[in-house]
């Protein structure tokens, strides 16, 4: 039993202690270790420990399943922590699986919260084709799923059904990271799987390199007589500003959601691109009255053959922040700039970022605005001194900020590193600073 002065605290700070390690990094040893130093620990750590329900390794999936079952027939309430399920493309057998289909799923099942988060996908070495879709959707439509799942993480698979957003009307959240839909009629699939059943209308979407399967959610093939998914909810949207094969469907989403898009976010990492991609003929912000939040994460190269034409794209942000109109709800602006180094940085101060500053200020127009302004050398080839009068010399642009001290602005750049102070984290926006003045870190 625990010890003074742990004895001595109460179970809510007990409690507390516990949610605090589970936020820690390699938290399920740590609460392991937890749980077994003390049963005043235990049932607050299983809360964490069996939260997620990994089914994707199918080399020692069986053996998995055994122990689980071996636990769950000992201590059945375990079940009614689990609040995610992971699943492998390859692991559709699952589904006909007879310790999974009678004993582990009928007690997710009858667990007075079911499971509500799903990340299906290649794990472990394993294939990215969904080899039966239509077996997958025809499971899903017969479990808890299709009236639990609220959030639905799809990541590299390929052949995902649209049934799928069909069957599952209560989805809030879908992440699609290198997916793709490979079906072209769907004349396989019975009428009750593609019409008859309520659009899933999420209220936040992350896509990434899944360009083929965010066209056919926009334009549904005809087998389906109603949207597979509606927009009219979408809060928050995020991609990826190099995905040029997806940045074409962005502006239909922007158009669909107009009246309910409050974050918009074009900082997500492509893998595969590093090559900047100009947005100003993809899309506008001009009619988007509720958005509050742009952000957005851009390559400036300085890399270039001798007296050939650096990028312009401040040029490009500026033309796209210009269709803000001066009356709107922004409250946060987010740059992160990757400037690609070369013993030559003048293609980046040439850049216009005095322009990009006064398009700031319009959008503020005097009302409250915190702008976040990163940026760092990819490479080493210029040296830190070099990189510093870089930095400076991109700073020193933004003096005409000093005069509208409603915009509180956050300059970040890699020197700051030696003064304890990291970047702001990408993707993210920071709420309103309690001096009103402007702050520069």
């Amino acid at each position: 039993m625990l010890n003074p002065p742990l004895s001595l605290l109460s179970d809510d700070l007990l409690v507390y202690l516990v949610e605090n390690v589970a936020d820690l990094p390699f938290e399920k040893e740590n609460l392991n270790n937890l749980s077994l130093a003390d049963r005043a620990f235990t049932q607050s750590c299983q809360k964490y420990i069996f939260r997620e329900l990994k089914l994707s390794n199918t080399d020692e999936l069986y053996q998995r399943l055994k122990n689980l079952k071996e636990v769950l027939d000992h201590k059945p309430q375990l079940a009614t922590h689990v609040r995610m399920v992971q699943l492998a493309n390859e692991t559709a057998w699952l589904f006909n699986d007879p310790t999974f289909t009678n004993t582990v799923l009928p007690l997710l099942t009858n667990s007075p919260t079911p499971p509500h988060i799903l990340l299906l996908g290649r794990f472990m070495g394993n294939s990215p084709m969904i080899v039966d879709p239509l077996l997958v959707v025809r499971w899903f439509t017969q479990s808890f799923f299709s009236q639990t799942l609220t959030v639905l993480h799809l990541s590299e698979c390929q052949n995902i059904p649209l049934p799928l957003f069909l069957i599952c009307p209560r989805l809030k959240e879908v992440i699609l990271d290198k997916v793709g839909a490979t079906e072209k009629s769907y004349d396989k699939y019975p009428d009750d799987l593609c019409s008859g059943r309520g659009s899933s209308s999420p209220e936040v979407l992350k896509y990434r390199n899944s360009q083929s399967l965010v066209k056919q959610i926009i334009n549904p093939l005809p087998r389906f007589k109603i949207p597979v998914v509606l927009w009219s909810n979408l809060r928050i949207l995020t991609l990826a500003p190099h995905d040029k094969e997806a940045l074409p469907c962005l502006q239909p989403i922007l158009d669909a959601a107009c009246k309910t898009l409050e974050e918009l976010y074009l900082t997500d990492m492509d893998r595969f691109e590093s090559q900047q991609v100009l947005l100003a003929g993809l899309m506008a912000l001009s009619n988007l009255p509720n958005l509050h939040v742009f952000a957005i994460f851009a390559i400036i190269n300085c890399n270039k053959r001798r007296n050939a034409p650096c990028l312009a794209v401040i040029h490009d942000i500026n033309a796209v922040l210009g269709t803000i109109p001066k009356e709107n709800k922004m409250t946060n602006l987010s740059f992160d700039f990757d400037i690609i180094g070369g013993r030559s940085y003048n293609g980046c101060l040439d850049q216009d970022w005095v322009g990009m500053f006064n398009e700031i200020i319009r959008i503020a127009d005097g009302k409250p605005l915190e702008l976040e302004l990163v940026m760092s050398v990819s490479t080493d080839h210029l040296g830190v001194d070099k990189e510093g009068q870089l930095y400076t010399g991109i700073t020193n642009k933004s003096s005409s900020l000093s005069n509208h001290p409603e915009i509180c602005a956050h300059f970040w750049n890699p020197t700051f590193w030696d003064r304890g102070i990291g970047p702001f984290p990408r993707g993210l926006v920071r709420g309103r600073c309690v001096e009103k003045s402007r702050k520069q870190l």
